[in-house]
């Protein structure tokens, strides 16, 4: 019963955490790029929405990864 208690709230917390940089990526997207995720939303293209995250986050990881 413990290990079930454990993996469910290991899992609640993992959806939670992708939830919370959801969000946190989108109000980036929001404030970076107004103009392009306007577009996207505008035009009912959640694929380029989703392609534009991505190559954000690229973005930001190869950023973080030229500081080190």
């Amino acid at each position: 019963m413990t290990t079930a208690r454990n993996a469910a709230m290991t899992a609640a917390g993992m959806a939670a955490f992708g939830s919370a940089m959801a969000a946190t990526l989108l109000i980036w997207l929001l404030l970076a790029r107004p103009f392009d995720v306007a577009d996207a939303v505008s035009g009912h293209e959640i694929g380029g929405l989703v392609k534009l995250a991505f190559t954000t986050l690229q973005d930001l990881l190869l950023r973080f990864l030229n500081l080190l």
